[in-house]
């Protein structure tokens, strides 16, 4: 597997949501917008802004000009960080620590954080005893494909990695793809890794040339967001996975990674999810429990390598012993999740030029197998979620536990996958917040009440008003805060519940926003300044477009009497104190208020 290595260079955010957000502002200094690659200079260093869902930019636009930064997006990869409300800049180094600080202090923006670069985890054996490997035998893709090879609609994985050469049993299986590291519409690959990974999933089988790999009628994605040495960053494999997502894969291998995590990635991650996508990542070859990323978010699907069948000379079929973790594999220390099942990582494959070769090793090539997998499940389950496809894989492993242990499940039995029945009931949820009818100002969140998935669990909730997505969250009690200052009147608030299956439930009704003051004037009182004894009345009126809700009389600027429906307040002159001050203050039903004139008083 490819690592992702975060370096820092010359000088992107992330939220995750299930629909585009607000688009990002670009700007560069004159005939200063060119690319910055993995090896770029020093002297710079590379940021990730994220931004808070329908900021207002100019300041951070004009924090950023004045240190000198550049764009290091344009095209395809402004539009696809802008699905997370991020933008990638180029900050002088010199400038960097105080333009971060600047942003950081602007309200508008939700993090900043410098971009991290990652690396394809892959390592070449000289062993000779890996020249022989059964890799296919090892997950039983013959028994699947005894059921189905993809069938024919075909499923589209997207390779995330250097790029993907249509060479031999690759020809005519990519479908157009992107080049983030190059900013250019041809993915070719100039490293080889990402070729060796897509021939695993999608290379054309019994067509009595070269290899078979998984799913024998899907096609390829091609993403490139690692450049020739195998390096790439993390805003470009956000980047990546933004874009595949939006052109429609739901299946993204990411044979690449690193032990930081980053925002932006997490947040490119989510946007998968949130998508029905399923991301399998390479767990990595660290050959020890420190966690990679993006390998180590939730509703990744981690692979870890094992070792060929014990047993493997007598029974290539794998079908007796239990076979191994790879040494070189990372995987869970005691207490941890995070790597979930096993697949071979010593393979035959193909490079760029066409030529095929026994003794790849890695959990880069360990994880195309999973991805492949899950597409085979797809082509007989269509509707299938990401999350329904990776409880499938769960389901399938289970029962082939590790001798070693190390991951949650066990090595993937692919046609003990592909019926795995998946959560079919939607959310439940007995109303939201606030209730109907309600009067409400402002800034406030709606919040489900009692809002339960009994099987997946829930993904997200979505708040939409007046049939406009305007924000979501992703953790409990699964409140969307929105600031609804610039609406009145009757307002349809909708929230939409999803499960990790895709399942869903709508709760929606109408609430009115009332954000202008009532008025309120002391019609009769004392002139102020008098010195008074005994009872004094203070006679009042008040108005509001939508209703009021109650009046208090306030002496000395704390509340003395409350009234809902009288029109005059009443107080002794011996409860208060010797010099005081009278004011009225009103309350409309969605909270606004109002004070009157105030009045000076002795007693």
């Amino acid at each position: 597997m490819k690592l992702t290595k975060r370096r820092i260079t010359v000088g992107l955010i992330s939220t995750a949501v299930v629909v585009s957000m607000t688009s990002v502002t670009t700007w560069a200094l004159a005939a200063d917008n060119e690319k910055v690659t993995a090896s770029s200079s020093p002297s710079a260093v590379r940021l990730v802004v994220g931004y808070k869902l329908g900021a207002d930019r100019s300041a951070a636009s004009q924090t950023l000009s004045a240190a000198g930064a550049r764009v290091t997006t344009a095209g395809e990869a402004t539009a696809a960080l802008s699905a997370i409300n991020a933008s990638r800049v180029s900050v002088p180094s010199a400038r960097s620590e105080a333009t971060i600080s600047a942003l950081r202090n602007d309200p508008n923006v939700a993090y900043v954080q410098q971009d991290v670069q990652v690396k394809a985890f892959d390592t070449t054996p000289n062993d000779p005893s890996f020249r022989l490997q059964n890799e296919m035998y090892t997950v039983k893709a013959p028994l699947a494909w005894d059921e189905t090879t993809g069938g024919g609609s075909p499923v589209t994985v997207a390779v995330i990695d250097t790029g993907v050469a249509a060479v031999e049993d690759l020809a005519g299986v990519t479908v157009p793809g992107y080049d983030f590291v190059n900013g250019d519409a041809n993915p070719a690959d100039d490293e080889g890794h990402g070729t060796a990974v897509a021939a695993l999933i999608a290379a054309r089988g019994n067509n009595g040339e070269g290899m078979a790999g998984v799913c024998w009628t899907c096609k390829i994605l091609p993403v490139k967001v690692l450049d020739s040495d195998g390096s790439g960053w993390d805003s470009d494999v956000a980047q990546g996975i933004i874009y595949a997502v939006q052109k429609g894969a739901r299946i993204l291998n990411l044979s690449l990674g690193s032990p930081q995590s980053t925002k932006v990635l997490s947040d490119a991650v989510a946007y998968a999810n949130m998508n029905g996508a399923l991301v399998v990542a390479a767990a990595g070859n660290a050959g020890n429990t420190v966690k990679q990323y993006p390998a180590a978010y939730g509703d990744v699907l981690t692979v870890a390598a094992t070792n060929r069948c014990p047993a493997f000379a007598s029974d290539p079929d794998c079908t007796s012993g239990t076979t191994t973790r790879s040494a070189f594999s990372s995987y869970n220390k005691a207490g941890d999740k995070w790597v979930d099942v096993a697949a071979p990582g010593t393979v035959l494959s193909m490079d760029r030029f066409g030529n095929y070769s026994t003794g790849i090793q890695g959990t880069s090539f360990s994880s195309p197998i999973v991805a492949g997998a899950a597409a085979l499940i797809k082509s007989l389950n269509p509707s299938y979620s990401g999350w329904s496809l990776a409880n499938a894989i769960y389901n399938g492993a289970s029962k082939r536990k590790l001798a070693n242990g190390g991951v949650n499940y066990g090595l993937v039995d692919i046609p003990a996958s592909l019926h795995v029945p998946t959560d079919v009931k939607a959310p439940t949820a007995t109303g939201i917040t606030p209730p109907k009818g309600s009067y409400k100002r402002g800034t406030f969140s709606v919040t489900p009440v009692n809002l339960k998935d009994d099987r997946s669990g829930i993904r997200a909730v979505t708040l939409w008003v007046n049939n406009k997505f305007v924000g979501s969250s992703r953790v409990a009690p699964f409140g969307v805060s929105y600031n609804f200052g610039t609406l009145k009147g009757s307002t349809k608030i909708e929230l939409r519940m999803f499960d990790r299956a895709g399942n869903s439930k709508v709760i929606a009704h109408n609430i009115t926003i009332d954000n202008v003051k009532p008025t309120v004037r002391i019609t009769s009182a004392p002139k102020s300044g008098k010195k008074l004894s005994g009872k004094v009345t203070i006679k009042y009126t008040g108005a509001d477009a939508i209703g009021l809700n109650r009046f208090e009389l306030l002496i000395n600027g704390k509340v003395a009497q409350k009234h809902t429906n009288t029109a005059a307040f009443v107080f002794a002159t011996s409860a208060v104190p010797k010099k005081f001050t009278v004011q009225v203050r009103v309350y409309d039903k969605a909270g606004n208020s109002a004070l009157s004139s105030k009045y000076s008083y002795t007693r």
